[in-house]
């Protein structure tokens, strides 16, 4: 079995927290690969409008997941960890979106929408990455695995396939709940 491979890094991380000092020297290496991979995936097709590069959100990613905030975080497996790195570059991009809006207050329009088709927020304006941050605080409250999912097909840019293997669910659940939370985003950014 590979180390990279989802079982191996599975491995890994139970290994890591059973405190082996070895396996965690081999599984940062693997992990910063996949969030390399990753992070291209969710700053693909931003071309000339890109703030953030590969290797920032990244870091800043890394940062969040391995930081003192981030003490005593233990990921039972490679989907489990997917899923709090999608939830840090949320956070990295909306964070971005921000610094950007900081002398752009007049005017705000706080409208957006994810196509069905879309999976990049990169791709929108710091006001649409916003709006949906917001939205999705609110989803959270109504429905917690939808903020998830939404999370990370978006802003993390994970398959469907990786989206189900990260939350423990079948691929048409995947589908079936995106469908759902994008037609509540819908109409909650518009309203």
């Amino acid at each position: 079995m590979s180390r990279s491979s989802p079982e191996g890094i599975t491995l890994l991380l139970r290994r890591c927290r059973a405190g082996s000092h070895e396996a965690e020297q081999e599984l940062w290496p693997v992990l910063y690969r996949e969030l390399k991979i990753l992070a291209r995936s969710v700053l693909r097709g931003r071309g000339g409008r890109r703030r953030l590069g590969t290797t920032t959100l990244v870091h800043e990613a890394y940062l969040r997941l391995l930081g003192p905030a981030a003490s005593g975080l233990e990921w039972n497996d490679r989907g489990h960890f997917f899923a709090v790195a999608a939830r840090a570059m949320r956070f990295v991009l909306v964070d971005e979106a921000r610094r950007r809006l900081a002398g752009k207050r007049d005017g705000l329009d706080t409208r957006a929408e994810i196509p069905e088709d879309s999976v990049d927020p990169t791709d929108s304006s710091p006001e649409d990455v916003l709006a949906v941050h917001g939205a999705l605080e609110r989803l959270a409250k109504i429905q917690p695995r939808y903020e998830k999912l939404v999370e990370m097909r978006y802003f993390a840019g994970l398959s469907v396939e990786e989206t189900a293997e990260a939350l423990g669910v079948s691929r048409p659940t995947v589908v079936r709940d995106w469908r759902a939370a994008r037609t509540w985003l819908y109409g909650e950014l518009r309203s």
